[in-house]
């Protein structure tokens, strides 16, 4: 247990020294941040801006609200606007532990159908740390919790109504931390990304409560009509305002990005992307993926074999297990049939799975064997493969996709000879908007801008790179003779300077 313990403090020490070691990547990330960049900028805390007056309809601001008061305390960087996910991950940890503990505990006690718990000794006593650093070394954590984006906030209010859920309603626990704080964690998670974390929430608790026949006693064990004013008091004044502010805003959030966007593959509507068509079934394979090596683990612990219906059903006996089950697998089995989704969806699962895990896992290697050894491996190869992305593979993506190396070339050479930077084309890409502090101008028609370039003076062009040949061909085809030299460029991106000679 220290050497395991060693390793989460190890993963997640690296997961804290390498927020600011890369630039923010286009699209995602970059485009929330240059969102908190302008609210920092306008003081409008009411409608997040992806342009200074153009309201970003895709989501609910919690994520602005929380990167902005970082970069208020910590300054405008990559640092503070990682921070915020980072510890919406610890606080999962954290809970995570709790549920793990309380899984734990409910193997000694027996079921509600009258039957003894699945596994009648307990867990290893270190199944809750366990769980943690499982949690910690999957792929889509360890990713996904340390950049800047809706879907961590969204994940700690899920994973908190999970525990919370768990503690009043399966436990019995009285304390109003759980039983108000689910409540309060559901006010939350409309703000962080809206109603689709009932989904994640509310389908396991719907199937829980009908399949152990407890309706009736999960609506006593909460304060269902206090607790549902206490949410919509957190979260519905931020709509209606919202709405005032800018009409419209609640039809394309909740029908479209909550409604069109999954029964209409091919949604023409959305205003922030290109619809997504993946195959039916997507889901899964992005389970895979976000779970990296742990998937091995899971398969194994999944694989049919003699008996493997009556150990299924005898686990599922357990009340806690039970939920935990359903909290993991429900809501990817309604996005098996969604074909416009990413794997960021898959986020919220990933702690009630992580939970499961960690039990199963630390009851087969409490003795020597295969299990043991495979652990630790598996944690070993989890742990090395992070460092080798997070020090060496994280920085080269990101920087190839980003505008920010060339546009600090482009600061650096403009102090000597001044120019104005424009982006050729409708939309300037989120990264070079963040690193150029709105500077780039968007230029559709760059020919006239370049027809109006005079003796001693210059511009400076930032462009996609596959579009090199082109700006070369448009300079050379102009009246006035010009010179083009690349200040920079990285794998997708590049700036220009264009002067006449």
């Amino acid at each position: 247990m220290r050497w395991f313990g060693a390793a989460l403090v190890f993963t997640l020490a690296l997961r804290l020294l390498t927020l600011g070691s890369y630039p923010l990547m286009d699209t995602s990330e970059a485009r929330y941040g240059e969102i908190v960049r302008i609210m920092q900028l306008t003081g409008d805390w009411v409608s997040p801006q992806e342009t200074v007056g153009t309201p970003f309809w895709a989501k609910p601001p919690l994520y602005a609200w929380l990167g902005t008061a970082s970069a208020d305390l910590f300054g405008l960087g990559e640092l503070a606007l990682r921070l915020p996910s980072f510890l919406c991950g610890l606080g999962v940890l954290l809970l995570c532990q709790r549920w793990a503990a309380a899984l734990q505990a409910a193997g000694d006690r027996p079921s509600s159908a009258g039957r003894q718990a699945v596994h009648p000794q307990r867990a290893g006593e270190g199944a809750p740390l366990l769980s943690c650093l499982v949690l910690a070394t999957m792929v889509l954590f360890f990713v996904g919790f340390g950049a800047v984006m809706t879907d961590p906030s969204l994940a700690l209010c899920t994973t908190w109504m999970m525990v919370a859920f768990q503690r009043a309603v399966i436990d019995g626990s009285p304390s109003l931390l759980w039983r108000y704080g689910f409540f309060v964690a559901a006010g939350l998670a409309m703000l962080a990304k809206g109603p689709v974390a009932f989904l994640y929430v509310g389908l396991p608790i719907l199937l829980w409560a009908a399949w152990r026949g407890r309706i009736a006693s999960t609506w006593r064990a909460l304060p269902w009509i206090g607790g549902a004013a206490l949410s919509a008091l957190i979260c519905l004044p931020w709509y209606a305002w919202a709405e005032s502010r800018t009409p419209g805003f609640l039809n394309y959030f909740l029908i479209g990005e909550h409604i069109m966007r999954f029964v209409h593959p091919g949604w023409s509507g959305d205003r922030y992307g290109n619809a997504h068509s993946e195959p039916i079934g997507t889901i899964w394979a992005y389970l895979a993926g976000a779970l990296g090596l742990w998937s091995l683990a899971l398969a194994a612990l999944l694989r049919p074999a003699r008996g493997w219906l009556a150990r299924a059903t005898s686990y599922l006996q357990d009340d806690a297990r039970l939920f935990a089950v359903l909290s993991a697998f429900a809501p990817l089995l309604v996005f098996t049939f969604a074909r416009n989704l990413i794997w960021t969806y898959v986020m919220p699962a990933l702690p009630p799975m992580a939970v499961l895990l960690g039990q199963e896992l630390a009851r087969r290697s409490a003795w020597p064997g295969p299990w043991r050894q495979g652990l630790y491996a598996l944690v070993a190869l989890s742990v090395l493969l992070l460092a080798i992305g997070a020090v060496a593979w994280a920085p080269m993506r990101a920087t190839g996709s980003s505008y920010a190396v060339p546009v600090a070339a482009w600061h650096a050479r403009e102090q000597s000879r001044p120019g104005p930077l424009l982006y050729w084309g409708a939309r300037a890409p989120a990264s070079l908007r963040f690193y150029s502090r709105g500077a780039a101008v968007p230029t559709p028609d760059l020919a006239a801008r370049l027809q109006q370039l005079q003796p001693g003076a210059r511009l400076y062009v930032a462009i996609d790179i596959e579009r090199l040949p082109a700006l070369r061909q448009l300079a050379y085809t102009q009246p006035v003779a010009l010179d083009l030299q690349v200040v920079n460029q990285v794998k997708h991106a590049l700036i220009a300077e264009v002067a006449p000679r």
